[in-house]
């Protein structure tokens, strides 16, 4: 007894992070939920997990509500096992890329298809939905649970579920959270002034260049030794006096603490009839870059109704957001402030008695010994706009008629509207205003309006009854119609009006003398998809289960000879821990096994790939028709076959929870461009060609350490581990794009670059390596790449936490991660450089570079020339304390008095508190794999009281 007692012990510890406690007696398992009862939303039909077979993750929605961040994807970061999110932008409402179980895709879209109460929505636009209303959020992730959704199901499917009266009192709810953001990681190594001063003076000596006032003041200059000694006496005090100088650009462009305020209100309530969920939310967040910010207003309201034999569930929800955002993000343009950051000189006063000091008044400023790209980039920053005002709309009512208790109707029809009004303005009188690149030198105004709008219509019938007590039949087969329309149109209009700037009406109207031509622009496009669905699901004795689907889709944005295609899933399940020989080992309570198998598809990125283009021209002064694109008749959609067997167990009273999958995902005819010869009048055209593998497994294990009255201690964690492969690309073994390549036996995004070799010692002069390994002090891309240097792709990705509840106090700590990947740190290549950038401040590594023979270092010499390598490749690999919350429930016997207050808790949380990694940068996350002047992700930190009534 004593021996399987301790073996208990250790097992619970092995299982879940911390120390584990297993009580003396049989615990009290009556309110610990069952795995196997939790219910799966699938889209079409909901079910238990012991009726489904597919792999499904469900994050509930108090894992996401009330986190401060405005985009609500960035939430979903380490919350699923097999789910990767990346931000690739800290802009306040800036969308992030979500990738399921891996990239299988080159020239399409690797984004999931998103679903709210049933509805499809577009994807990466969330930043006007308030994720306080998600009840639930459901990641779909194998054939079983997307070949429902066919076509459009290759990626994976996000089913979002808003949350809904309940019946009883109604019920008010007001949460409010205030705080502010700053820069999460100050990693910034760039040279103040005495070491920028000295490396110019120092670049002087060795090459003779002149990079700035270092070197043209300096008394080793050998220009200035004849000069007089008062003028040296001057140039060493102008020296002097800048020396001293040493602004700090993160402060110019960086807000230290940007304020955050959020305010919720909520009702819900009502009768077994009818029940009422509403909602408003206001939400202003300023950016951690001066300029940017977010304010958004939400409203919804959802609405059940219950008859005899008929429901509807009809939801509204309308956001509008103002987004303020910065100039030129992920660009090296000047105007980027972030790009700025690194260009702008130490040495660099941009303000002289309280005037910004820059390229367009310095001279009558009295003049400066810098290149004022700091100063620029601030002017730029205070005149010019850059708004996108969203508005964004979702409505759908799902209707129910009930002919008996196992067979109804259904009809679920809904809309997704988006409205997107863009402005920029430059204003008239302006430094940046009179540039070259606006027409007339006399200001800038340009607006666009985008629409999008989404409809979808799903209408069917589902049988769904227990016979005989021991067989549960559930069969549905629905209709569905898909209709997607955008249209945006845009103006740029020049000689602004003094005092109309931000407006149409102060647009000059063009002709051929005034140089005040406007540019105008717009199209349109749409696709539609037709579908048949069915779908089967059998259980057995509440230990067997079945499940089978098929989806019949007809896509508008296909060629008639491949326009119509059957998708498929079949999965079955056993749950071994109801046989009679697992009654011994009541030690394990759920043992549960799975496998999947069936297939979807992607659609590609163009409405009308398929099809030849023409555009509008102009021939001899008179307008014409110009063929654009190619089309290709044979084109089709890239198909997606998986494979997924899976394991559910709970341990020790549900103690220890565990679920596992391997999965191996195969897609064929990826989207990809086929090189046409010039004379064909085009460069490329769209094909099919090629297999790409994703094969991984996942886990997710959590576990109560300590469960008893007062206490509990809770830890978890999710891995997921994906090998992705290309299989074979058609006619070819591989192509490049850029510094990446496309190879049969290495993953989608491999990294091909020249190896870096070092510096030689001797000479100071970097070396390489060729193809066959041998060290070179030539450098040619097109010889000399290889792709030896993995992805871009983290191999290992997920999340872990910990919660303990304690008398009312609870203390959330969750961390995400992603492993084994590198990214291109493309600042470097303008911050360590030898060629015109050298002229912006530069990387402290400078300071450590070779200067006379037998030094020993990886900073070549000044004069070496600067190649693109892989040096410029760096361990991405990070640990990131995503969020951490210490909440107090004030208890009821304090709140009674009140009479009115039904529940009242304070919190105070962190997000994005701690990043652990390698990478030399402000922030290792990237949607892209190359870092290039993005907005850096805030840390966060907010209190906040949730009262409800």
């Amino acid at each position: 007894m004593r021996k399987k007692t301790l073996y208990l012990w250790l097992l619970a510890a092995i299982s879940i992070p911390g120390v584990a406690q297993v009580p003396s007696g049989k615990a009290d398992t009556t309110d610990v939920p069952r795995m196997l009862d939790e219910v799966a939303i699938t889209g079409y039909s909901p079910a238990t997990r012991r009726q489904y077979t597919g792999a499904v993750s469900t994050i509930p929605g108090n894992a996401i509500n009330n986190i401060p961040m405005a985009s609500f994807d960035q939430l979903l970061q380490g919350r699923a096992a097999g789910l990767y999110v990346a931000s690739g932008s800290g802009q306040p409402g800036a969308a992030a890329r979500v990738l399921i179980r891996g990239q299988a895709t080159y020239g399409g879209s690797v984004s999931p298809l998103y679903v709210v109460d049933g509805i499809a929505v577009e994807s990466g636009v969330f930043m006007s939905m308030n994720p306080a209303d998600f009840e639930s959020v459901t990641v779909l992730k194998d054939a079983n649970a997307t070949a429902l959704y066919g076509s459009r199901g290759a990626n994976g499917v996000i089913v979002i579920n808003t949350k809904r009266g309940k019946a009883g009192d109604i019920s008010l709810r007001f949460n409010t959270q205030h705080g502010f953001s700053q820069v999460a990681r100050r990693h910034f190594d760039m040279m103040n002034s005495e070491e920028r001063l000295r490396f110019e003076e120092e670049v002087g000596q060795e090459t003779g260049r002149t990079l700035g006032a270092g070197w043209i003041f300096s008394p080793l200059n050998p220009a200035n030794a004849a000069l007089p000694a008062a003028t040296q006496t001057r140039y060493a005090a102008i020296l002097d006096s800048m020396r001293r100088i040493n602004t700090d650009w993160q402060d110019q462009f960086l807000r230290r603490a940007a304020p955050y305020h959020e305010y919720e209100l909520s009702a819900s309530g009502g009768s077994e009839s009818i029940r009422f969920y509403s909602s408003a939310s206001y939400l202003k967040q300023e950016g951690i870059v001066k300029r940017s910010g977010l304010e958004r207003y939400s409203f919804r309201t959802n609405l059940d109704v219950r008859a005899k034999r008929f429901s509807a569930a009809i939801n509204t929800a309308v956001g509008y957001t103002n987004n303020d955002l910065i100039e030129s993000e992920n660009t090296s343009s000047g105007p980027n402030p972030i790009a700025a950051l690194y260009y702008a000189l130490p040495y660099e006063a941009p303000y002289v008695n309280g005037v910004l000091m820059h390229n367009g008044n310095k001279n009558q400023l009295g003049g400066a010994f810098d290149t004022r790209e700091g100063s620029n980039a601030l002017e730029r920053m205070e005149n010019s706009t850059y708004r996108v005002n969203q508005l964004k709309g979702l409505i759908n009512t799902d209707l129910k008629y009930y002919f008996t208790d196992w067979l109804y109707a259904s009809s679920n029809l809904g809309f997704d509207y988006r409205e997107n009004v863009e402005t920029r303005t430059i204003r008239p009188g302006s430094y940046s205003g009179s540039q070259d690149f606006v027409p007339g030198k006399q200001g800038m105004h340009r607006e666009e309006m985008i629409r999008y709008y989404q409809f979808t219509a799903t209408t069917g019938l589902t049988f769904d009854r227990t016979l005989q007590e021991k067989h549960r039949l559930t069969v549905g087969a629905f209709y569905e119609f898909n209709r997607i329309k955008y249209s945006n149109m845009s103006v740029t209009g020049y000689g602004i009006t003094p005092g109309l700037d931000g407006t149409l009406s102060g647009v000059t109207p063009g002709s051929a003398l005034n140089s005040f031509i406007p540019q105008v622009g717009g199209r349109k496009t749409g696709s539609a998809l037709i579908s048949l669905v069915g779908l089967a699901r059998y259980l057995y004795d509440d230990k067997y289960s079945l499940n089978v689907s098929y989806r019949r889709d007809g896509s508008s944005s296909l060629p008639e000879k491949n326009r119509w295609h059957g998708f498929y899933s079949v999965g079955a399940g056993y749950d071994v821990g109801k046989e009679s020989f697992m009654e011994g080992l009541s030690w394990i309570n759920t043992l549960r096994v799975r496998s999947s198998y069936g297939s979807s598809a992607a659609p590609s990125a163009q409405n009308f790939a398929y099809a030849a283009g023409y555009s509008a021209s102009r021939y001899d002064g008179s307008p014409a028709i110009v063929p654009t694109s190619t089309g290709n008749a044979e084109f089709n959609w890239e198909y997606t076959n998986t494979f997924n067997t899976g394991l559910d167990i709970e341990l020790l009273n549900r103690r220890i929870r565990l679920v596992a999958d391997w999965y191996n995902r195969s897609t064929k005819g990826l989207f990809l461009e086929e090189q046409l010869s010039q004379t064909s009048g085009f460069s490329s055209r769209p094909i099919n060609a090629g297999t790409v593998r994703n094969r991984g497994v996942e886990a997710d294990i959590s576990g109560d350490i300590i469960r008893n009255k007062d206490l509990t201690w809770t830890a978890g964690f999710n891995i997921a581990y994906n090998k992705n492969r290309v299989m074979d690309l058609g006619g070819t073994n591989e192509f490049t794009a850029g510094t990446y390549i496309l190879r049969v036996g290495l993953p989608v995004n491999s990294h091909y670059v020249v190896k870096w070799g070092g510096v030689d010692p001797q000479t100071g002069k970097a070396f390489y390596y060729d193809r066959e390994g041998k060290p070179t002090s030539n450098y040619n891309v097109a010889t000399q790449s290889v792709a030896d240097f993995g992805s871009a792709e983290p191999r290992y990705n997920g999340g872990f936490y910990t919660r303990l509840n304690w008398k009312g106090f609870t203390a959330d700590v969750f961390f995400t991660y992603a492993q084994d990947f590198l990214r291109y740190n493309s600042i470097e290549v303008y911050t360590l450089n030898t060629n015109s950038f050298a002229a912006s401040n530069q990387s402290r590594r400078w300071l450590d570079r070779w200067r006379k023979p037998g030094d020993v270092t990886d900073i070549p010499s000044f004069s070496d020339t600067r190649n693109f390598t892989s040096r410029d490749l760096q361990d991405a690999s990070y640990v990131r304390l995503r969020n951490a919350r210490l909440s107090y429930n004030i208890p009821a016997q304090i709140l009674k008095p009140t009479q009115f207050l039904r529940q009242a808790t304070v919190y105070l949380q962190g997000q994005n508190l701690l990043t652990f990694t390698k990478w030399d940068g402000l922030d290792p996350e990237d949607n892209n794999g190359n870092a290039f002047f993005e907005y850096p992700s805030p840390r966060t930190i907010t209190a906040g009281v949730s009262i409800q009534f």
